[in-house]
């Protein structure tokens, strides 16, 4: 089903929001997302108390909505392909992703369709006209209905700017850079219908696109299925130095700014502002972090 703004609308599995958006005329990225989690399997949906939004590199990141158990897989073997890249772009790293996806997806389909007649892929594809024509439709059937359930958005900043790609079944990447933000989950429909209303454009500083990234994720919690507890937000810029999650405290500001929220961005500009230039922004590359702050 296509949603608002030709993006992919949410099926049941996915019950969460992960956001990211373009900024300093195509400069940085900022990403935001929940902490909510889908186990298909088990019918679970719950918060956990680790971050959604994974590095994949030094100016790569990927954000997951659906099958929790999917995605960890999905995500470390996409990792692993990644570190034979020397450089990679954007497009490359999307594109490792996607490549990682869609072989997941054959390996799922080959497992709940043919594997039960005795087949795998290649040996289908060999042996099909031999079938009766009755079980080869059935089969292709089945096997093009099997999805993975798992979406992500791939992000980073490359040579030539910031992107944004959105992996989906059957293992397609598709670009939004012409829209500027892209946004996956239950809560998408809220998100972006706060960045229409406020105008939002590829042009805007790092922290207005960190508040509004923010202001989103937030609005999104009217959503069924979206995490209220947790928030983190990731940004990616251009420069030399460490792209970093926003620090507990600095979350904890936003949340307090948002309380009082009205359309005047001036005092949230300050406040990010301050929060950039002082390098509130901290996590180091080893994975060692505070304990996380609730509190949106």
């Amino acid at each position: 089903m296509i949603g608002a703004g030709n993006q992919l609308a949410p099926t049941g599995a996915e019950l969460t929001i992960c956001l990211a958006l373009v900024c300093d005329g195509g400069k940085s990225v900022v990403a935001v997302a929940d902490r909510m989690v889908s186990v298909e399997t088990l019918s679970l949906q719950f918060e956990q108390g680790t971050r959604k939004i994974e590095r994949l590199g030094a100016k790569f990141a990927a954000l997951t909505a659906g099958d929790a158990l999917a995605q960890t897989d999905l995500l470390r073997d996409a990792a692993a392909a990644m570190s034979e890249l020397n450089g990679p772009t954007v497009r490359e790293v999307a594109a490792e992703v996607a490549d990682t996806f869609a072989r997941h997806r054959q390996t799922l389909a080959e497992k709940l369709v043919l594997q039960r007649v005795g087949m795998d892929y290649d040996t289908f594809l060999k042996q099909q006209q031999n079938l009766l024509p009755e079980l080869t439709a059935e089969l292709w059937t089945a096997y093009q209905k099997v999805e993975l359930e798992v979406q992500l958005l791939v992000v980073g900043v490359d040579a030539t700017g910031a992107h944004l790609y959105l992996i989906s079944d059957p293992g397609i990447a598709q670009c939004f850079d012409s829209i500027g933000y892209a946004a996956i989950g239950s809560g998408l429909p809220h998100a972006e219908g706060f960045l229409t209303q406020a105008d939002y454009s590829p042009q805007i500083s790092l922290s207005k696109g960190t508040w509004l990234a923010y202001v989103a994720k937030r609005q999104s919690e009217r959503a069924p299925g979206v995490g209220s507890r947790f928030t983190d937000i990731l940004s990616i810029t251009s420069e030399d130095a460490a792209d970093n999650f926003l620090s507990d405290a600095t979350i904890q500001e936003l949340a307090r700014l948002y309380e009082g929220y009205s359309s005047d961005l001036a005092e949230a500009d300050r406040v990010i502002g301050l929060a950039i230039a002082q390098a509130e922004m901290t996590i180091t590359d080893s994975g060692t972090e505070s304990e996380p702050a609730p509190g949106g």
